[in-house]
């Protein structure tokens, strides 16, 4: 049952919008103790209130318990030996006028009588106005006499037997005033530690009750924002993974709701775009490549084509025949059934087609060598990679060196790498040359307008399109000496690459 009622509690709570939440929460801890502490403050108000009271009324009192009698019955002696009447004492002996005094308590005491905290001490202030009534009147017998010139013996018994035994009264009922007083005063602070003992363990009740509610409330409103928060950071962690058909649901009408369905149209946004980005790099990089394969010069097979012509207006039928077959051998490769990705024997054979076609030409100057172990025949590269690379080779190193040059191909492993390297001994690169050119593999630079560089840096390019960044082209070169280009391609196709149709076909002669 509690259960239940916890879980109904909390949807009621999800269902609500954050600020909401939040005020609940705030409430629930700050108002129980704004109303205790308001609890407390009034309390010791009121025991102030009335320790303050007590306090004045008792200090007042004090005064006269202290004085009044002193006082008065010096005035009345100095009244009957000087034969002063009460208004001349001021004057002559510069004290107060007796009247002056007894109107000064009466008020005094009648203002205590007023504010008294316990009826005994009431009673105690309204016999002191009595007496001071009293007293008043002797005061006034004495003051006619002194006037009537009164015997000085009757008027000193008068004031032993009549001033001063007042005096006395009104003293000790001043005593009796304050001593109730202060019994009031301990009684209200044994009324205070009973109530701050009560007030302590009512406080304690309260405060154990209102941590305890409060807890739960504030357990109900983090958990019904930070579940559907997890929800979200869970989710966009799996989508971080690369799983795009996540989604979330958020069962509440407040804003988490809205950011998660915000957070789920993201999601399938995100879908539809990587799709379309995705299709698009492939048709792209598809096209790029086949752009970049149309670009091959094509005076090749011009000058082919008239060293055929010329072949065979020499009568040379069987070289006519080797060069054809050749020049075939190279455009089945070129051609290859459309693929972009061949083996590397067929690309060797490629290249040796073109190398010997060459030779017909440059008989004189090229000689070439390829050592490619056979267990690595079957890697996979792409087509015409290594063509432009041997052309280049050729016309740039070779013939700009006097006498025979060789050009040799190898292949080798070197970590992840199957390397393909092209040699020659022809007139190589001065350091500035080789740097512009690595510059224009790299894709830094572009090609010079006389294409100076653009089949390596076509073929550079082509390379870093199908398999990333990490696989190149490097050359090293000294002048005079000859120069070295190597292809670093993958043992195996990368995956989650699309490469079109890959495998092998069957050519005729």
């Amino acid at each position: 049952m509690i259960k239940k009622g916890f879980r109904r509690l909390l949807h009621v709570i999800e269902n609500m919008n954050l600020t909401a939440r939040l005020a609940i929460m705030t409430g629930m801890i700050s108002i129980p103790f704004l109303l205790l502490s308001a609890f407390l403050l009034v309390m010791l108000s009121s025991v102030g209130a009335s320790y303050d009271s007590i306090a004045q009324n008792v200090t007042r009192a004090n005064i006269y318990n202290i004085h009044f009698k002193e006082d008065m019955d010096s005035v009345m002696y100095q009244m009957i030996a000087r034969s002063l009447g009460k208004n001349e004492v001021g004057a002559v002996v510069s004290m107060t006028n007796p009247d002056t005094m007894i109107d000064q308590a009466q008020a005094s005491f009648n203002m205590l009588e007023k504010s008294s905290s316990s009826p005994e001490a009431a009673q105690a202030a309204a016999r002191l106005c009595k007496l001071l009534k009293t007293l008043r009147t002797h005061v006034d017998d004495i003051d006619a006499s002194v006037k009537q010139t009164g015997s000085y013996e009757e008027n000193m018994e008068r004031l032993e037997t009549d001033i001063r035994i007042i005096t006395e009264l009104i003293q000790e009922r001043i005593t009796e005033y304050i001593s109730y007083e202060t019994k009031s005063m301990g009684e209200i602070r044994e009324q205070t530690l009973s109530q701050r003992r009560r007030v302590v363990r009512m406080a304690a009740v309260i405060f154990v009750l209102v941590l305890c509610i409060s807890a739960i409330f504030v357990v109900l409103i983090t958990r019904s924002i930070t579940r559907p928060v997890h929800k979200l950071c869970d989710a966009a962690e799996e989508i971080g993974q690369g799983h795009l058909d996540t989604r979330i649901h958020i069962a509440s009408g407040n804003e988490l709701s809205v950011v998660g369905e915000s957070f789920n149209r993201m999601a399938q946004q995100i879908t539809i775009l990587i799709e379309d980005i995705r299709e698009e790099q492939i048709y792209n990089r598809n096209m790029e490549q086949k752009l970049l394969q149309a670009q091959i010069n094509p005076h090749f097979l011009y000058n082919t084509l008239d060293n055929i012509l010329w072949l065979s207006e020499a009568g040379r039928k069987e070289e006519v025949q080797a060069l054809v077959m050749s020049l075939s051998q190279f455009f089945r490769t070129t051609l290859s059934g459309g693929r972009d990705i061949i083996t590397l024997r067929e690309e060797i054979s490629h290249v040796e087609a073109y190398l010997q076609i060459q030779k017909f030409r440059y008989q004189d100057i090229l000689s070439y060598e390829i050592d490619v172990p056979q267990d690595l025949m079957e890697v996979h590269v792409i087509k015409m990679t290594l063509q432009p690379i041997v052309e280049n080779a050729l016309y740039h190193g070779i013939k700009n060196k006097r006498g025979m040059g060789l050009l040799t191909i190898t292949a080798f492993e070197e970590n992840s790498f199957v390397c393909i390297r092209v040699s020659d001994n022809g007139i190589g690169m001065k350091e500035e040359d080789l740097q512009k050119v690595q510059e224009m593999v790299n894709g830094i630079r572009p090609p010079e307008e006389d294409n100076t560089g653009f089949g390596l840096a076509n073929a550079a390019q082509r390379l870093r399109l199908n398999f990333g960044e990490a696989y190149r082209i490097q050359i090293e070169s000294v002048y005079g000496e000859g120069t070295s280009v190597t292809v670093y391609n993958p043992k195996e196709l990368p995956e989650n690459r699309n490469f079109g149709s890959i495998g092998s076909e069957e050519h005729g002669s």
